[in-house]
């Protein structure tokens, strides 16, 4: 007891040492704890996260090749991949996978123009840069079929979110087979912007014509109002040069929406003609690979390539937590080096200008162990509460605060994470023991040190 209470006594008599000490302990555990979360969330995320994911496979045109397109030439519907093709690639890639039961990702879309003056309801687009007549470009609008949830993930426009309304419900097979009810082919989605042009609600209703016959009209309802969540695509945003072009024109329903009119399933000319976009879903980022290398072999139209949006997004939402964890790691080193360094030299400097302290306490009688055992606890008494205080600190903030810096990604601790806390409860005891040898070590040749100092 009287040890503790003469550690305890220099560790007040020391204030500003001791909180100093108290901080940087608490600062090399919380920091190495979190730097090791971020870097496994890190791990996780390019490992056993990815191995995981299913990316859906697109053909679609290059960025090349979109540029040079003339959207206002009806003749680029013959450009587009049909159905038929699309059938001879899933065939292609059945054939390499027998086993498994193929499962696609599915669109179509075609150009709706701007119903005329005077007629109930019409809608108006948002202009584009260079708008040229309905009759060369089939409209202002582009109306998407999706006929499944997994459609939206791979949309061309980009991903949205309903913020009013309904979201799109897509037909699906019970257990008998039987197919449920989806969203009637009436009912879509307008873009915020869109809505706000012409006014509309969650249950108004709008008209718009026909691409080839403007004389034709189609009423639609409102179930839902939607923004976008990715970034538009170069020439699908306020870029757009074609109304029908500029993504907040689109209008979003299920496969049913292309049922308004059955010649939109059976035109093979003009802009009538249904644009298919067909993903395939893959099993792996290998399978992904596999499918690359079976759709070079059937040897695409010219201009077109295979990706995955899947990936891309994945790997876009990747970017912050690779470049938080490429910092964490840096400043891991430095904290280890800057704390280690700071907490060696304050056990250093609690430890000099003790010859005649320790001299009088040998000369009461105090065994060279017990004075090493004080020193040993005047190191530990501010470092162990800074320990603790670090470790409780990063076990509740880990998490959040990595997911607020990572852009959304999950850095909870791990097994991994009590590396870090092992490493700096070994280094607080190696200073513990460092302090320990200066008492058990002293001579006791200090203590005629001291008396001939007095005498002196």
């Amino acid at each position: 007891m009287f040890v503790l209470s003469n550690a305890w006594s220099t560790v007040l008599r020391h204030k500003w040492r001791s909180l100093i000490a108290l901080l940087a302990a608490c600062m090399v555990m919380f920091g190495g704890v979190f730097a090791q979360a971020v870097h496994a969330a890190y791990s996780k995320a390019h490992g056993k996260t990815y191995e995981l994911l299913q990316p859906i496979a697109v053909i679609r045109p290059t960025e090349a090749t979109l540029a040079k397109r003339n959207d206002a030439d009806p003749a680029i519907v013959g450009k587009n991949l049909d159905l038929q093709e699309y059938g001879m690639i899933a065939q292609a890639s059945q054939a390499n996978n027998p086993q498994s039961q193929p499962q696609y990702a599915m669109s179509a879309s075609l150009p709706l123009r701007q119903a005329k003056s005077g007629v109930n309801s019409a809608a108006k687009a948002i202009p584009g840069k260079s708008d040229q007549s309905a009759d060369k470009t089939g409209g202002e609008f582009t109306l998407y079929g999706l006929f499944n949830a997994d459609a939206e993930s791979v949309n061309i426009p980009g991903r949205f979110k309903v913020t009013q309304g309904k979201k799109l419900k897509y037909p699906t097979q019970d257990m008998q087979g039987a197919q449920t009810k989806g969203t009637d082919g009436k009912s879509v989605l307008v873009s915020e912007a869109l809505a706000e042009k012409n006014g509309l609600k969650v249950g108004s209703s709008f008209t718009i014509a026909d691409p080839d016959d403007a004389a034709k009209t189609y009423k639609f309802e409102v179930c839902g109002i939607y923004t976008y969540i990715d970034p538009a695509p170069t020439g699908m945003g306020s870029d757009a040069k074609l109304a029908k072009n500029n993504r907040d024109n689109a209008i979003y329903g299920t496969g049913n929406v292309m049922s308004t009119n059955e010649a939109w399933q059976t035109s093979t000319s003009g802009w009538s003609t249904l644009k298919y976009d067909v993903g395939f879903i893959t099993s792996s980022p290998d399978a992904y690979k596999t499918f690359q290398k079976t759709v070079k072999r059937l040897k695409l139209p010219q201009g077109y390539a295979v990706s995955s949006p899947t990936l891309e997004h994945y790997n876009d939402s990747l970017k912050g937590l690779d470049a938080f964890d490429r910092k964490m790691r840096i400043a891991q080193i430095a904290l280890y080096a800057v704390c280690g360094v700071l907490l060696l030299a304050l056990t250093a400097w609690g430890l000099t200008g003790r010859r005649d302290e320790i001299a009088a306490d040998m000369v009461f009688g105090m065994t060279k162990a017990r004075i090493g055992w004080q020193l040993a606890l005047e190191a530990l008494m501010p470092t162990v509460p800074g320990l603790l205080i670090g470790g409780v600190a990063s076990i509740f903030a880990s998490k959040p605060l990595g997911s607020k810096l990572t852009g959304g990604h999950a850095t909870s601790l791990t097994s991994a994470c009590w590396a870090p806390m092992w490493y700096c409860i070994a280094a607080v005891a190696a200073l513990a023991i460092i302090a320990f040898l200066r008492g058990a070590f002293a001579r006791y040749q200090t203590i005629f040190d001291a008396d001939e100092g007095l005498e002196s």
